[in-house]
């Protein structure tokens, strides 16, 4: 492969990206994110201990949960059988975690997503939604096993991401229509 050809290479993704959070109590995640942001349950199933040793996830199986959200990525909450895990200790700050540290909503209301999280005593990281910069609002908080969780608001979303909306209206341009 040339040099070239190195530099234009890129992941040729068929599916939005699939984040998935190992869990320590399952049900009580899988209740968070369904009753709480409302995600839709998408599967449920189960690896044997034999498939998860040779994929290289933990020697005894697990049970992994898969919900979507309305714009149709996935979240894959995963516990494996046997393994007894512990909850790790959350930062105070955000940035303090190494690693992945959270998982971003674009939404479309920021204010009613807080309150929502409010309403159903969801620790926040701040009083209540920040500006970030001129147009763009945000908060943070964390699901029921610690894992950060950013919720922002873009008043000029095609600014942000010009790609969605180039995308919706070429799709649109083909007889279909389509929202970004």
């Amino acid at each position: 492969m040339s040099t070239e050809d190195e530099k234009s290479w890129s992941l040729k993704m068929v599916s939005p990206l699939e984040p998935g959070i190992v869990c320590v109590d399952i049900e009580r995640m899988l209740n968070f994110y369904t009753e709480v942001l409302g995600l839709k349950f998408a599967t449920d199933s189960e690896a044997s201990p034999e498939m998860s040793t040779e994929f290289g996830t933990g020697p005894d199986g697990f049970r992994i949960i898969r919900l979507q959200t309305p714009y149709g990525e996935r979240i894959k909450l995963v516990q494996p059988k046997k393994m007894s895990l512990q909850q790790s200790k959350v930062p105070a700050w955000v940035f303090a975690r190494q690693g992945i540290a959270y998982l971003t909503f674009i939404v479309l209301d920021v204010n009613e997503v807080t309150t929502r999280l409010k309403k159903y005593n969801v620790q926040l990281m701040s009083k209540g939604p920040v500006e970030i910069r001129k147009g763009i609002t945000a908060i943070f908080t964390c699901d029921p096993e610690g894992n950060f969780l950013e919720f922002v608001e873009y008043a000029d979303l095609a600014s942000y991401r010009p790609d969605l909306f180039k995308r919706a209206n070429s799709i649109e341009g083909e007889g279909k229509t389509s929202k970004p």
